[in-house]
């Protein structure tokens, strides 16, 4: 099968998405006229798919035999026009077990890794929400970030105008932690979840910002006014990301109420910190 015959079609939605199906029309594995987005999807393309999966599972249509993959299969389909090898790895049990396993992980949780809208258009492909595969997502980065405050602590706030030790700086976290899950249980069981996942994505991604400063920590020694001038631009960031977050999720609005204790919780976690 020709390269050419393939159509992927991909959530315009999700940032992910969009980069890796450009990633292949790049390389040439996808025709750039063959990659089209549901927004703006051609309901003939449309009659085609397996409209529920596909809001789950990315696919990909041979044009001429009109068969369709999904998910993984589709990928593994892509890949191994260039590589057969992947095509042959992926498709063994175990691997492929593993495989569907990781790509569900991120897809069923894509909208609030990214937190965009959908795009007005011809189809909505937002994901179904599935708590197994939220909760999941959750704890391993809950898990992730906890673990990182220890070379966090070492390596920059410790040279910082915090005055917290290791152990104040674990208790406030985990007592941040329990805050949220106290405001997640009073609030309707999907709007909890989905703010749970948010403020987790959230915290995520302050974590994932401040590995580069700690690595330049680990070399260069002293730089202490480098690291009080990240953490203020990073707390601005985290700010205008925590209030884009919530009015995503619909929590701004409907529950203002979150918003102050948030607000509250932070300036408690910020004066406990630098209290020696």
């Amino acid at each position: 099968m020709k390269k050419n015959d393939k159509i992927i079609i991909y959530d315009d939605a999700c940032p992910l998405c969009a980069a890796y199906t450009n990633g292949f029309v790049k390389s040439g594995m996808i025709e750039a006229g063959n990659r089209k987005n549901f927004s703006s999807i051609d309901p003939a393309l449309l009659a085609l798919i397996d409209q529920r999966r596909s809001t789950d599972e990315i696919p990909l249509i041979d044009a001429s035999t009109k068969q369709v993959w999904y998910g993984i299969d589709a990928l593994l389909e892509i890949l191994g026009q260039r590589c057969k090898w992947i095509k042959t790895t992926g498709q063994l049990a175990p691997v492929k077990w593993l495989l569907v396993k990781l790509y569900r992980a991120i897809s069923y949780n894509r909208r609030v890794i990214v937190a965009t809208e959908k795009p007005a258009g011809n189809f909505d492909c937002t994901p179904q929400f599935n708590v197994k595969y939220r909760l999941g997502f959750m704890f391993i980065f809950l898990l992730f970030n906890s673990l990182m405050l220890l070379p966090l602590h070492e390596y920059i706030l410790q040279h910082s105008f915090f005055a917290a030790g290791f152990y104040r700086l674990q208790w406030a976290h985990f007592a941040i932690v329990g805050i949220n899950i106290i405001i997640a249980t009073r609030l309707p069981k999907q709007a909890g979840i989905e703010y749970l996942g948010q403020v987790n994505m959230l915290a995520l991604t302050v974590v994932l910002l401040l590995i580069p400063l700690m690595l330049l920590n680990s070399v260069f020694l002293n730089l202490y006014d480098l690291n009080n001038f990240y953490l203020g631009a990073l707390a601005l960031f985290t700010v205008m990301e925590y209030i884009r977050r919530m009015k995503y999720a619909k929590l701004f609005t409907r529950y203002r109420h979150v918003v102050w204790i948030n607000v509250l919780a932070l300036t408690l976690f910020l004066v406990y910190l630098n209290t020696k």
